[in-house]
């Protein structure tokens, strides 16, 4: 069974809450009031109901909230995924169970989930705090049996309580110490009829007196009885030593042996605590030197300085300057802000002389005058108006440089397209000589048309009369129509491009002609704006170097110009002014750091040094540091005066302790009436030869045969024949006595029933053996019940396999490995559980350190529940019981815990920062 999610409504803080659980291993961590003892306490409540509320636990009611409980999810081997939901009805409250397969019910169906397991079963062995840890240690052997055949007889419950209800009816029969059970109440009852009995005795005197005879003579009997089979059961145990020869005589040697040791009375543990005052001394002088050792260190470390013994020496006098200290911080602290601001300033005019081409050593132009100004202005005036006319023309110039160009080009272009001279000529007288284009050639066709013309017309007089001659002629028509046609055509294509040529030509003449003129224009244009550019730049050069012998006069960079000159004037005026403010912050610095110097004078006189440095404020840190050295030394020795009150106390402590164990020790000596430790461990060598005689000695009166008394063996075995014949006359003589007191036994038994016969003494004698009677039956039914009682668990505990010795050895495994194989077996004599460690040496769990005891009961509880997981499986849920544990062993015990068994999930609730160290973010809920 492994818990997959809390759905919370309402429980103590936690309100409308989910907590999804992925791992088998599943932290929730969190500091105090966190709420992880209120969600170990929700999965309880869930589980087995709300405590009552005249229960000691906790009903965690919301008070923020009026819905109460919540819903846990869990997977189980049997039904699957089932959903417990309880929530506010009746005290415990009304859960609903829901299988997997849509069943639902309610607490019968969860007991049934549950195994019929209660709330105290869970918490007893699955569910575990620091307190609840230690429960286990009440459980003695035969209260582990019976867990153990409650989780191995898991078929047979009922059983064991069948079994628990003969036990309980026997209790109302009997207690040893009741007084309502019905025996107890017949008991005193019989008691007091027996007074009763024996009142009635007393008043004959001659029963009286005979039964004392009686009664001494049945003691007689006994006597002899007892001594006879006393004589008897020593002449066998006679017969049967000598059988025993060599071990009566080994026994003899060793009671020779021991006859003369005086019984010593030695603590069991003497040697032992003589080892721990020894290791307890050395460990406190260990102690003791460590701290003399830092004692040393502290002196060596807090060694005054030079320093401050000046300043004790001369502190009337330092105290007033010390005094005045905060009036020298503000006088320091003003020279290091003027000390800045000079820096910034010196550093502008650096700045702004290194942007203006000015250099740092040499000075700044004058200031110009009215004239001056004058000067600049018209020569300004001068130079702008060249520049225009410059500007202008030189775009004159671009212009016609282009346009030439444009011309140049089209002359190019169309150059070689032109004929030559003769031909052009010669292509226009053509075209002069035949008038219109076309004209002449038009004429010398003029008859061949006139020709077709008649034989078409002939040809249709003809073909009205003679049929084959019209048709002949009309013919030839065809044919010379078509060829004048032809003739026409190619006249005329000839005549048309002759003369396309011409005027092509006569076009290209005339543009080429007026381009060859416009160029002889721009050219005639550019050398007139050439010359106009030339004399302005003429102009410029005379006004610039003019303006630069005005500008070395008056002392101004050679990079200024006339354009930017009134620009730098005002820059240099700046820097004028910063110059003049320089001048001013260098004379305070002068006047603070004069007065500085003479103070830092005297601290140098009265400490007899010398700075370090020439700088004041490097000085007055300085001495400013010096002052604080001295005054953290001053804390520093009241410091090192504290700590060594603390040490010397410490020093006197251990040393206390040492005295105290010195006197133990020798108290301890002289109890065993010894002068020297070396006598101690010489008496305890003997005392364990002494107890390997008497183990000896016990082993070989193992082997002679049991005798019913504790009795030594008083007989040597050369004695044996001579003491079984005075034990046989003996045994002859005590059965003549013992006849002869039957016969007056019986004889007294008869004169007394005849006394008791009749009266009233034998009516209280009859109710006094009915009351008997009726005493008897009830022990008799008192008896049956335990014995039924008895019988069921013994047959129980031969039916189901016994777990404890298992559990032992995995309790054993998992113990070892949590104490690194210091303790190797656990074992129970009688109802005590024993701890045996490697040395052999066997330990009670009360003499182990909490730290020992915790991981020895913590393996026991997964040892119950590793051994049952075939049973039942129940989440174990732990809430912190580890913080008694060292680091070592936390560690060990998440080793522990993360690979118990996959397959039982544990739920883990801690503070402890140590084991959030070895979880990962997937096995960590963290609770703010």
């Amino acid at each position: 069974m492994i818990i997959k999610k809390m759905i919370i409504y309402g429980y103590g803080k936690w309100i409308d809450t989910e907590f999804d659980i992925d791992a088998s291993f599943q932290l929730f961590f969190g500091e105090n009031e966190a709420g992880k003892s209120t969600i170990m306490s929700f999965i309880h409540s869930v589980f087995f109901g709300f405590p009552t509320r005249h229960s000691s636990l906790n009903r965690y009611e919301p008070n923020e909230s009026s819905r109460y409980g919540g819903k846990i999810i869990i997977q189980d081997k049997r039904f699957g995924e089932v959903s417990i939901e309880r929530v506010s009805g009746k005290v415990t409250g009304d859960v609903v169970v829901q299988l997997e397969d849509g069943t639902t019910g309610n607490e019968a169906m969860l007991t049934t989930l549950f195994y019929n397991k209660t709330r105290s079963f869970y918490e007893s062995i699955y569910s575990f705090d620091l307190k609840g840890i230690e429960n286990i240690q009440n459980m003695g052997k035969e209260q582990l049996n019976r867990f153990f055949l409650s989780v191995g007889a898991l078929g047979h419950e009922k059983y064991l309580k069948q079994a628990d209800y003969y036990n309980a009816q026997a209790d109302k029969l009997f207690k040893p110490m009741g007084r309502n059970p019905k025996i107890n109440q017949l008991k005193a009852a019989l008691k007091s009829k027996a007074i009763e009995v024996e009142k009635a005795k007393e008043k004959n005197e001659t029963y009286i007196d005979l039964m004392k005879q009686h009664i001494e003579k049945q003691e007689q009997l006994k006597i002899i009885e007892s001594k006879l089979s006393k004589t008897e059961k020593e002449l066998n145990y006679f017969d049967q030593l000598s059988r025993h020869e060599e071990t009566l005589a080994e026994i003899d040697e060793i009671k020779a042996y021991l006859k003369n040791k005086p019984v010593l009375k030695l603590p069991e543990d003497g040697l032992y605590q003589l080892r721990q005052i020894n290791n307890d001394t050395e460990s406190y002088q260990n102690e003791i030197n460590e701290r003399q050792e830092r004692q040393k260190n502290l002196q060596k470390e807090y060694k005054p300085s030079k320093e401050l013994v000046l300043y004790q020496e001369n502190e009337e006098h330092l105290k007033q300057f010390e005094n005045n200290l905060d009036f020298w911080e503000d006088q320091a602290h003003s020279l290091q802000l003027k000390m800045k601001d000079l820096g910034n300033i010196e550093q502008m005019i650096a700045e702004m002389k290194i942007r203006e081409d000015i250099s740092l050593s040499d000075s700044l132009p004058i200031e110009l005058k009215t004239s001056e100004l004058d000067y600049l202005n018209t020569t300004r005036e001068r130079l702008e108006k060249s520049e225009v006319e410059l500007s202008d023309l030189q775009d004159k110039q671009k212009n016609l440089t282009h346009k030439i160009n444009i011309n140049n080009d089209m002359i190019d272009k169309i150059e070689p397209k032109l004929l030559s001279l003769s031909g052009f000529n010669k292509l226009k007288e053509m075209n002069e000589e035949g008038g219109e284009p076309g004209k002449g050639k038009r004429q010398s066709h003029l008859v061949p048309m006139i020709a077709s013309a008649v034989t078409f017309f002939s040809s249709i007089y003809l073909f009205t009369v003679e049929p084959v001659y019209g048709v002949a002629i009309f013919i030839l028509f065809i044919v010379l129509t078509y060829a004048t046609w032809r003739e026409h055509s190619s006249l005329n294509k000839q005549e048309n491009k002759e003369q396309h040529t011409y005027y092509e030509q006569k076009n290209l003449r005339s543009q080429w002609k007026e381009m060859l003129a416009m160029n002889d224009v721009y050219q005639s244009e550019y050398k007139d704006t050439l010359n106009q550019i030339n004399r302005l730049e003429t102009t410029k050069q005379l006004i610039q170097k003019d303006f630069g012998q005005w500008k070395k006069d008056h002392l101004f960079p050679a990079s200024i110009t006339l354009l930017n000159i009134d620009e730098k004037r005002d820059i240099y005026e700046k820097i004028r002014e910063l110059s003049n403010k320089e001048a001013g912050v260098k004379q305070t610095i002068e006047t603070i750091e004069t007065k500085l110097n003479n103070h830092l004078s005297d601290f140098e006189r009265v400490f007899k040094r010398d700075f370090l440095t020439e700088n004041t404020l490097e000085k007055f840190k300085e001495m400013r540091n010096i002052y604080r050295e001295i005054k953290n030394e001053q804390r520093g020795m009241q410091e090192y005066i504290k700590q060594t009150e603390t040490i010397q106390n410490e020093i006197n402590y251990f040393v206390g302790k040492v005295n105290e164990l010195k006197s133990t020790k020798q108290q301890f000596i002289h109890s065993l009436e010894l002068e020297r430790e070396e006598d101690v461990y010489d008496i305890y060598a003997e005392q364990d030869i002494i107890q390997e005689k008497r183990m000896r000695l016990s082993m070989l009166l193992a082997k002679l045969p049991p005798r019913d008394d504790q009795n030594e063996i008083k007989y040597e075995v050369t004695n044996l024949d001579v003491n079984m014949k005075k034990l046989s006359e003996e045994k002859r003589t005590l059965l003549e006595q013992q006849k002869e007191i039957n016969k007056n036994i019986m004889a007294d038994e008869m004169t007394l029933k005849q006394l008791e016969d009749g009266g009233l003494y034998s009516e209280i004698l009859q109710t006094f053996e009915n009351e008997k009677s009726y005493y008897q039956e009830i022990v008799y039914k008192w008896t049956t019940f335990k014995t039924a009682a008895g019988i069921i668990e013994k047959t129980l505990h031969y039916a189901k396999k016994d777990n404890l010795p298992q559990a032992l050895s995995v309790a054993e495994t998992y113990f070892s490995f949590l104490t690194n194989d210091k303790y190797k077996k656990l074992q129970f004599e009688q109802e005590t559980l024993f701890i045996i460690d490697k040395w052999g040496n066997k330990w009670k769990s009360e003499d182990l350190s909490r730290g020992t005891v915790e991981p020895l009961y913590i393996s026991l509880r997964l040892a119950f529940v590793k051994t049952a997981k075939e049973k039942i499986q129940f989440p174990i849920l732990i809430d912190d019981p580890f913080v008694n544990l060292d680091n070592q062993r936390v560690k060990k015990m998440y080793e522990l815990l993360s690979k118990f068994d996959e397959n039982i999930q544990i739920i883990y609730f801690s503070f402890d920062p140590r084991i959030q160290a070895f979880i990962g973010d997937d096995k960590y809920v963290y609770l703010n």
